[in-house]
Order: C-alpha cells, then structure tokens, then sequence
C-alpha cells in the first residue's frame, strides 16, 4: 500500500535515505493489511494511529513556536515558521476522524482516550520533542516526511475494507490520508528545496526520518504480536 514519487535536490537526498528502509516499510505494511487477523488488528491500528495523529499539530505548534524564539539569529528557522503556519489548520482534526472510524467500528473512544498509549508510540513523538525544543525545529521535517510521505493507496484501503467485512465508512481517514498526502509530501519536498540547509541539518533529518520510519514499524508489528 505504499507509493513512491520522485524528488530532485535536498528533498530527493532525505527520500534517498528514507528508501533504505522502504522494503522494510512495506514489508510490514504487507504483513498488517494480508494478515489472517486484520478484523481483529484493524481497530487497534486506528488506536495506535490516534495516539501519533493525535500529536500531529501539537508538534508542529511546539516547532513553530520554537521556531519564531529562534528566527531573530536563526534564518532556517525563520524560513519554516509559514510552513507550520500553513499546515496546522490542515492537520488539525484528523485525529477527530479516527474516533469516527472507530466509532463506526463499535468502539468506545472514550474508554481508548483513558488508556496510555504504547511506550513506542510516545517514544516515536516523543523524541521529536527533544530535538524540537533541544537541537533545532527542522528535525520535525524529517518526521513528517515519513508520516505523510508514504500514504497508502487508494485501492489498499478498498481491499483492506473488503478484507474485514467493516464498512467502508470506517476506512476514513486512510482514504482521505491516500488523497491527502499526496499533495502535503509534494509541499514539503518543495519546501525542503529551498531551504537554506548546512550539513548538519540535513544529518538531523535523515536521523529523524529514519528513526522514524524504523518506530512505525515496531508499533505495527507490536499490534500484530499483541
């Protein structure tokens, strides 16, 4: 269910990096979405997802915010101030859209709201906190060019659908990310472009990106020995 578009520049140099871990990518994807169990691991994928989604614009806030202390001294950090201006609102609710999916599913979101989510789920967002507020914001691009550089398609979410018996309706917000995402990874590879990057800048994202891709992993394969 992933795809891969072609880049060109610093953008296409992290997508280089990233793709050392694609095959391992989708072969977990493969692993979830082919599963003998996926009516079972489908509602507790969405609740895995919600507790990352749910930091989405929480993280992208605290890199802004960071961002705008350091813009004065700092001109990478001042040229990714827009960019999180400009993707908050378009992230914010999607978290919402999850709890509908589940809902439709037959699932109380309260009672999953009053559960701790995995410890590799907070350590996936957690870490992009301290390279947030203890290195530099722009790590957080890294992240997101993961997150939402590799949507699933369109046609593996209808066969995931088919797969569960689960109504269509409850596939949401995979169908929207497939539709979405599209567009928000070609933003961020143009914005990546442009951007004023010394070496260790694009050292920290590649790490960020990398450690992220490698965590998203390990939270799909923990529902999947749960």
């Amino acid at each position: 269910m992933i795809a891969a578009v072609e880049t060109a520049g610093y953008s296409r140099q992290l997508r280089f990096k990233i793709e050392l871990l694609l095959p391992e990518m989708a072969a977990t994807a493969q692993a979830l979405w082919l599963h003998p169990r996926l009516a079972e691991l489908y509602p507790r994928f969405l609740e895995a997802m919600h507790g990352i989604v749910r930091a989405s614009v929480p993280l992208m806030e605290a890199a802004r915010d960071r961002c705008r202390t350091l813009a004065p001294e700092d001109p990478l950090a001042a040229a990714i101030i827009g960019y999180f201006e400009h993707h908050i609102p378009e992230e914010r609710g999607h978290d919402d859209w999850i709890l509908g999916d589940l809902r439709l599913l037959g699932r109380d979101p309260e009672r999953m709201l009053r559960q701790p989510p995995s410890a590799t789920v907070a350590e996936l967002v957690g870490s992009q906190y301290y390279w947030i507020n203890h290195y530099h914001p722009v790590a957080l691009l890294g992240y997101i060019a993961v997150v939402e550089g590799y949507p699933p398609s369109l046609e593996g979410v209808a066969n995931a659908a088919k797969r569960t018996g689960y109504p269509n309706e409850a596939f949401r917000t995979l169908a929207k990310h497939a539709r979405l995402d599209v567009g928000h990874r070609y933003d961020l590879d143009r914005l990546l472009d442009r951007l004023p990057l010394a070496p260790e800048h694009q050292t920290v994202l590649g790490i960020s990106a990398l450690r992220t891709a490698d965590m998203v992993c390990r939270v799909i394969e923990e529902l999947m020995a749960g």
